[in-house]
């Protein structure tokens, strides 16, 4: 199912696709003479995706592309060098970092096991929760096998079509990378692409807190914060579970890193990219150079077509202001080279971003509904607080009640390595403050845009709960910082307060570690376990363009909402409808629609099928193949047995049957 040699050999893959093309590029361009090796996975990720993503219609998507873009990548890399300052000076105390990389590394595990499946001594596969949001896989699969850019839409195609894909699928681009170039399946490279994403974080959180306090401990300290969670658990232990919700809302998906690239190692991705512009911005203010505004718009354009909500519009706003205070500083010398640099990477960023950009804007026209964001303060107070009262108190309760709960290790300790930073001397005004307030900028405006804006595109606030991520990498490194400032200084007192919110933190993520190494054991685990056989099955049968109609609904049980992961996560078909959750993600369908899809599709495989659904079925889904299991309820009652729209080309007995479309007469009705 997961073989763990194809991981090792995907992430390892990665390293060397990402991390080495990074390091060339981040020697190249001294950011802030922050130590190479710390940058470069995060950096290496954005460039090379972003290349390999806008040469691969003329390239097509092979290994042999894949190689000579990346090599493309390093042998242009010097050429970024501006002067003869070119070889980061830092590079060797390199060597004080790697302590914390081995940490980032076994603390990128944690994320990772989430993706993974994990066998019982019955035989029966658990999964742990946040798989469910890993189930565009299926996108994954898509883009590797058909090696097309932009890729087909692998849950809908009006009749059959490939249909157009309006999400942000770099980063799936990018797990499609390691898919061809090691053979893995789109399932191992998802796990080995989280792995990579949560390891270039929380070494991007490493390097801050390197550049800010240059020594071994700073960065350990760092990880440590970024790695300690919420304090929920402990509240909830301390005045009951049932209390704190009445006074504090239920926990969401706002949370530290660890979690989110558990859930979406995307977001997490072009919160790196998001850091890095930033930081990217505040050396061309200093430093002015081409290819230093060449690497800012594949940032930029790397963290948009992997994040919507974080690359898009968090760094619209967030960045926006980070390039007004930059320009602000003085002296005004260079003031005016600096914003036509800054103009000539969003005009670069937003070629490179228009494929995905132009196709979420079709899609949004085509589902209807109203404006995708609007102004409105996080929810924060439980019911104990009157309800008129509560949205006028959210407003302060997020900054000091939520942020304190959610992020103890990082909010008071990031704040303080913050503001430590910015009333530094050292380095200038061209260096340590100038990055400072960029980054500080950053924060700020992050964290607010969380505070007061609301995404309605889907059924969650993604826009709130993920804006959060690049302030959560600043704030950790900055917190690393500041705490090492404290320990060098023997300052015992805030030491002890910087200890006792880490440590207050912990039990969340001992639990979240806990949840994604064991999973959730389910009654569907036993069937899911031999559902690989049933896709081997199904692709001898059908062609690798031929979508497929399965339930929607089968083995709900596997995660606490239904959604057909047996299909997204081993089938590498296209479905012809894959449910509303994906549909919700993927199609251009309106709400109506969509409903009628899932009506449509529920009436068929519980066996109440008509001929005139499998007629829909067959001509305005597409749905050249069709399979049917024994959890189906139309396994006793087959509305495809007596169809002559379909034949059985393969039957399991007792286990499943396949049917492919018959084929009809040019001019005939399907």
């Amino acid at each position: 199912m997961v073989s763990t040699a194809h991981l090792l050999f995907s992430i390892l893959a990665g390293l060397l696709l990402w991390g080495g093309p990074g390091w060339l590029v981040a020697r190249a361009l001294m950011l802030h003479r922050a130590p190479a090796i710390a940058l470069a996975p995060a950096l290496g990720w954005a460039v090379q995706n972003m290349a390999m993503l806008a040469l691969a219609p003329i390239t097509g998507l092979s290994p042999s592309a894949i190689l000579l873009v990346t090599a493309l990548v390093c042998i242009g890399a010097p050429l970024l060098r501006n002067g003869r300052e070119a070889l980061a000076a830092t590079d060797a105390t390199a060597r004080l970092l790697l302590p914390a990389l081995a940490v980032a590394a076994l603390l990128a595990c944690i994320p990772a096991a989430a993706v993974l499946p994990k066998v019982g001594a019955d035989g029966a596969i658990a999964l742990a929760t946040p798989i469910y949001d890993h189930a565009k896989i299926a996108l994954i699969d898509e883009i590797a096998l058909h090696g097309v850019v932009p890729p087909a839409n692998p849950v809908f195609g009006a009749g059959g079509a490939p249909g157009v894909i309006s999400y942000y699928y770099l980063w799936h681009f990018g797990a499609a990378q390691l898919v061809i170039l090691t053979g893995a399946t789109g399932w191992e490279a998802d796990a080995a692409a989280t792995f990579l994403s949560a390891f270039a974080a929380l070494a991007l959180v490493a390097g801050i807190a390197f550049r800010f306090r240059p020594s071994a401990t700073a960065p350990l300290l760092a990880l440590a914060a970024a790695a300690s969670g919420s304090l929920r658990p402990l509240l909830a232990s301390l005045f009951g579970a049932t209390r704190v919700d009445q006074v504090i809302e239920p926990a969401t998906g706002l949370a530290g890193v660890l979690y989110q690239a558990s859930w979406s190692p995307h977001h997490v991705a072009s919160a790196s990219s998001v850091v890095l512009a930033v930081w990217l911005l505040a050396q061309v203010r200093t430093r002015p150079s081409a290819g230093a505004t060449a690497v800012l718009a594949l940032l930029v354009a790397a963290g948009f077509d992997s994040s919507l909500w974080v690359g898009g519009v968090t760094f619209a706003l967030a960045g926006g202001g980070a390039v007004l205070v930059l320009a602000a500083r003085r002296p005004s010398e260079g003031r005016g080279r600096f914003l036509a640099l800054v103009a000539t990477a969003a005009l670069g960023a937003g070629a490179l971003v228009a494929p995905i950009l132009l196709a979420q804007l079709q899609v949004a026209a085509l589902r209807g509904g109203g404006p995708p964001l609007r102004i409105e303060p996080f929810a924060v107070l439980g019911p104990a607080f009157p309800a008129g009262l509560r949205m006028m108190l959210d407003i302060p309760a997020y900054w000091l009640v939520l942020l304190p709960i959610e992020f103890p290790a990082i909010a008071f300790a990031g704040a303080a390595g913050l503001a430590m930073a910015l009333r530094r001397r050292r380095g200038g005004e061209t260096g340590t403050r100038r990055l400072a307030s960029a980054l500080g900028t950053l924060t700020l405006c992050a964290l607010a845009i969380s505070a007061f804006l609301v995404s309605t595109a889907g059924e969650n606030n993604d826009l709130g709960w993920r804006a959060v991520l690049p302030a959560v990498l600043v704030l950790s490194g900055f917190a690393g910082a500041a705490i090492a400032g404290a320990l060098h200084r023997r300052r015992w007192l805030a030491m002890g307060a910087a200890a006792l919110l880490i440590a207050a933190g912990l039990p969340d993520s001992i639990t979240l570690a806990a949840g994604n190494l064991r999973g959730v054991r389910s009654i569907d685990g036993g069937t899911f376990a031999g559902d690989p056989a049933l896709w081997a099955a199904v692709r001898r049968e059908v062609a690798a363009d031929v979508r497929i109609a399965s339930n929607p609904g089968r083995l709900e049980q596997l995660t606490p909402w239904p959604i057909n992961l047996s299909w997204a996560l081993l089938a590498r078909r296209r479905s012809c409808f894959a449910g509303p959750e994906m549909a919700l993600a993927f199609a251009p369908l309106t709400p109506q629609q969509r409903a009628e899809a899932t009506d449509l599709f529920a009436r068929v495989f519980e066996g109440r099928g008509t001929p005139a659904d499998l007629a829909h079925m067959r001509q305005n889904f597409g749905c050249g193949a069709a399979v049917v299991t024994a959890q189906d309820g139309a396994w006793r009652n087959d509305p495809f047995a007596a169809s002559p729209l379909f034949r059985l080309a393969q039957e399991e007995e007792g286990r499943w049957r396949i049917y492919v479309a018959v084929e009809t007469q040019p001019g005939t009705p399907p």
